[in-house]
Parts: C-alpha cells; sequence; structure tokens
C-alpha cells in the first residue's frame, strides 16, 4: 500500500507431541523416557540425538556457535523416526544478537555447556568433553 516491501514466514504444522528439548537460558530436557533405538553403541533414547547435535554443533565450529532452544516434535511415521524442529536459537561466541534477539551470545553457551551431560550419541561421535559441563 504504500511501496514497502513486507515479507511472512509460515511453516508446517507440527502433527504430534511438541516437546521443547533444550533451550538459550540453560534449560535441558533431562527426563530419559519415550522410544529407543539400537546402535553399536547400545541402545539410546532418541531425544539423546537432539542434545548431541548442539554439542556436536558447538564441537565443529570450534566452539564459536551453538545451535540450541531446539523443540518440535518427534515424527516417527515412515520408516525412520526424525525430528522436526522450529524456531532455534544461535548463540555465538564473537557478536551478541548476530542471529536475532535469541543469540545471547557467550551467556547462553555457557549456560547449555554448565548444563549438558553427555549421553550415549555424544560418546559415539566421539565429542569431545565440554569443559566445565557434567559430561
Amino acid at each position: 500500500e504504500n511501496g514497502e516491501n513486507a515479507g511472512i514466514l509460515v511453516e508446517d504444522y507440527l502433527q504430534g507431541n511438541f516437546t521443547k528439548y533444550n533451550g538459550n537460558n540453560g534449560y535441558l530436557r533431562r527426563k530419559k523416557s519415550g522410544p529407543t533405538i539400537d546402535l553399536e553403541i547400545g541402545e539410546v533414547y532418541l531425544t539423546d540425538f537432539v542434545q548431541a547435535f548442539s554439542h556436536w554443533v558447538y564441537a565443529k565450529t570450534d566452539h564459536k556457535l551453538l545451535v540450541c532452544d531446539l523443540q518440535g516434535v518427534l515424527d516417527e511415521e515412515g520408516k525412520y523416526p526424525k525430528f522436526k524442529l522450529t524456531d532455534p536459537a544461535i548463540c555465538t561466541k564473537s557478536k551478541k544478537n548476530r542471529y536475532g534477539k535469541t543469540d545471547i551470545g557467550m551467556r547462553g553457551i555457557r549456560k547449555f555447556c554448565q548444563n549438558h551431560k553427555c549421553n550415549a550419541v555424544c560418546r559415539g561421535l566421539n565429542l569431545p568433553p565440554i569443559l566445565g559441563g557434567k559430561s
């Protein structure tokens, strides 16, 4: 109407039990329940993959980024289960708010590191223990 461009972002409705797995404030879902999978490293909870993903990103970016605030549903339809996650936060070491207002920088990274406890998936990926964590 006034010559400005506007946009809207829409995503598919996430069907299923919506769960928050971790947050940029240090929250980590600790409940060990739900579906499991048998791997070479033993039986693991599928939800362990979400926590290990945050750890993996942190390790693979040389501790410069953390993808957290992971929430969504576990879709068990089809041959392989998969997580459908929405609205993540990326916390950066270099510049607070680089990825928006949920990028709370080192504060978010520190909170995750203090509360993360390595699980079988972390160990199976040979991720280094997080210093200051409960690994």
